[in-house]
C-alpha cells in the first residue's frame, strides 16, 4: 500500500499572517518586509529571502515584527530554497519572538519532518494542537508523522479527533483507514474508505486503498470495481492498470489482465514487463 505521500500529508501553503502592525517602525524595515512578502506571495523565494535578510538586518522595535520577518524566511528557505537548516534556525527566532504563533510551530514541525527529526516533529505539531484546539489540521498532521513513526495506534487516535472537529474530512478518514489496517482492524478500514469516498466520489487514493482490501478479502470482483472506477478518474495511472490486471489474472480474465499489463507498461509502470513475460507471452511482438 502506497503511503500518503509526504508531499501531499505536507503541500505548500501559503501562511497569510493578517493585519499585522508595524508600531514605531523605521520605514526601512516595513519597505524591506513588504518587498519580501510582495515576492513571497509571487514564489519569487530567492529575491524574497535577500529582502527579509535586509529587513532583519534594519531590525524592528517591535517584537512580533520581527518574529513575523523571520517566518516568512524561514518559510522561504524551506520551500523555496529547501534549507531547512537555515528554515529550523529562523522559525528558533520567530518563536522567541512571539511563542504563542501556531503558524510559527507548524512551520518548524514541517521543517523537523524534512529533517526526520521525528520526536521534535510531534512535538510542535502538539503546540499547534494547544494553541489551536479548535483546528482538525494540528491532529491530521501528527497523526501523519506519527503514521510515518509506525505508530499506527497514535496516528488512529489523532484522526478520530481530527474527524470529530471536521466531519467532512475525507484525507483523515483515508488516513484513518490505513493506520487501522495496519492495526489489524480490515472491517474499521473499510468503512472509513467508504466514508472517505462518500465525502469525496472523486478521491482515487481512496478507491486504490479499497480495491486492495477487497482484493485481500477475495471480492475480487469488488476490487476491479474500484480499480475501474480510479482508472475513470485518472486514467494515465500506470499502478491502477497494473492492480486491476492482478485481479483479472485471478478472475482467469487474461485477455484483459494483458490489455492492462500492457497499458500499465506504456504508462511507465516498473513491474509491468515482468508480468507480460510471465503471462502475456503471444501478446508480445515476434522479434
Amino acid at each position: 500500500m502506497k503511503h500518503t505521500s509526504l508531499s501531499k500529508i505536507f503541500a505548500f501553503s501559503f501562511f497569510i499572517i493578517a493585519n499585522v502592525v508595524f508600531a514605531q517602525d523605521t520605514t526601512s524595515f516595513k519597505t524591506y518586509y513588504d518587498n519580501g512578502l510582495k515576492n513571497y506571495k509571487s514564489k519569487e523565494f530567492t529575491e524574497a529571502i535577500a529582502n527579509f535578510d535586509k529587513a532583519i538586518e534594519k531590525k524592528s522595535e517591535v517584537a512580533s515584527n520581527m518574529a513575523v520577518a523571520y517566518f516568512y524566511r524561514a518559510t522561504c528557505k524551506r520551500i523555496g530554497t529547501k534549507d531547512n537548516q537555515g528554515a529550523l534556525a529562523d522559525y528558533d527566532n520567530a518563536i522567541k519572538n512571539k511563542a504563542d504563533n501556531s503558524d510559527y510551530y507548524l512551520g518548524r514541525a514541517q521543517t523537523k519532518v524534512n529533517l526526520q527529526d521525528i520526536t521534535g516533529a510531534i512535538t510542535d505539531y502538539t503546540m499547534v494542537i494547544q494553541l489551536k484546539p479548535s483546528s482538525e489540521k494540528g491532529y491530521f498532521d501528527r497523526a501523519n508523522v506519527k503514521f510515518m513513526n509506525k505508530d499506527y495506534k497514535g496516528a488512529e487516535e489523532d484522526l478520530k479527533l481530527a474527524v470529530e472537529k471536521k466531519a467532512d474530512y475525507y484525507e483523515a478518514y483515508n488516513l484513518k483507514g490505513k493506520a487501522r489496517l495496519y492495526n489489524n482492524d480490515t472491517t474499521g478500514a473499510l468503512a472509513d474508505y467508504n466514508i472517505a469516498i462518500g465525502i469525496k466520489p472523486d478521491y482515487i487514493i481512496a478507491y486504490n486503498n479499497r480495491a486492495q482490501i477487497k482484493y485481500a478479502q477475495k471480492d475480487y470482483e469488488g476490487a476491479k470495481t474500484d480499480y475501474s472506477k480510479a482508472i475513470e478518474l485518472k486514467p494515465d495511472d500506470g499502478a491502477s492498470y497494473f492492480f486491476r490486471a492482478i485481479v483479472e489474472t485471478v478472475l482467469k480474465q487474461k485477455s484483459d489482465a494483458c490489455a492492462d499489463f500492457i497499458k500499465a507498461k506504456e504508462l511507465k509502470y516498473a513491474k509491468a514487463e515482468d508480468m507480460i513475460a510471465k503471462y502475456c507471452k503471444e501478446a508480445q511482438p515476434s522479434k
